[in-house]
């Protein structure tokens, strides 16, 4: 015979005592779907709080990067700044050179106020247009951007997940060009990424080319903006050709697309 429990109700005073019969199959029943419903919830609470760090994530980026942007955008206003004092100083002199008396003149001319002046605002443009040309503002190829930076889907694991870089597809060859000045750091394959190059442009900004089918330059090697550096491919952990471009300041990856890439959008 089937073992079976009673469990009594005792009501209000002056009503009937109720008993509830379960059977061990019944209670079985009851506590294997409890277990069911209990680790149910907590995969729920898992997955939500994972997901909930995983959405945080840029936003801290972006709060440490925050600094590094507003640098990077007053670069070229810096640059403007210098050349118009040059032009308004250039103006000046001039002025002040047609102003003075004829015997002056040549004191002026040959004190070298004027050229000492004129020659340190010159050396200070040319350090600001070496800066602004190590910055990488143009796109290392032309094409639409099929995964942006942020979450995105994993393709591999159907997971939300942190995209720290741009995928352009491209057919395997395409050229990849230097988007700034800078140094070839490390060259070479990487796990995931396959074969890889990372350019340092100073002032803490790297960009780094993963997928490459070939690579043009060496490590330590100087590239200049607009230099052929690699060429797209579908090397490393990859469904299809494109290329993966990757700008981290500071070791912090940022969206160039936001205000550090000056030149139009590539055509979608």
């Amino acid at each position: 015979m089937a073992r079976a429990y009673s469990i009594l109700i005792l009501p209000q005073r002056g009503t009937r005592i109720r008993r509830l019969v379960l059977s061990a199959r019944s209670i079985r029943g009851f506590l294997l779907g409890g277990g069911i419903l209990l680790a149910l919830f907590g995969w729920w609470a898992s997955d939500y709080f994972w997901m909930k760090l995983q959405f945080q994530g840029p936003i801290l980026i972006g709060a440490d990067a925050k600094n590094h942007w507003q640098r990077l955008s007053g670069l070229n206003n810096q640059a403007r700044d210098i050349e118009g004092l040059l032009a308004d100083w250039r103006g000046l002199e001039q002025k002040i050179r047609t102003s003075l008396p004829a015997k002056h003149r040549a004191s002026v001319a040959n004190g070298g106020f004027p050229e000492d002046l004129e020659r340190n605002l010159a050396s200070v443009r040319t350090e600001l247009e070496r800066l602004i040309a190590s910055v990488p503002t143009a796109w290392p190829t032309q094409g639409h951007v099929s995964s942006g930076f942020g979450i995105r889907k994993d393709p591999w694991t159907e997971k939300p997940g942190f995209h720290s870089g741009l995928d352009i597809p491209k057919p395997i060859g395409t050229a990849v060009l230097a988007p700034g000045d800078g140094v070839a750091v490390r060259v070479g394959s990487s796990n995931g990424n396959g074969n890889t190059v990372t350019l340092d442009h100073g002032a803490g900004i790297t960009t780094m080319y993963a997928h490459l089918s070939q690579i043009h330059v060496k490590e330590g090697e100087r590239v200049s903006k607009g230099q052929t550096i690699a060429e797209v491919g579908n090397t490393g952990k990859s469904t299809s050709s494109h290329l993966h471009y990757e700008v981290r300041v500071n070791d912090i990856p940022i969206d160039p697309r936001r205000n550090l890439i000056l030149e139009s959008p590539p055509p979608s």
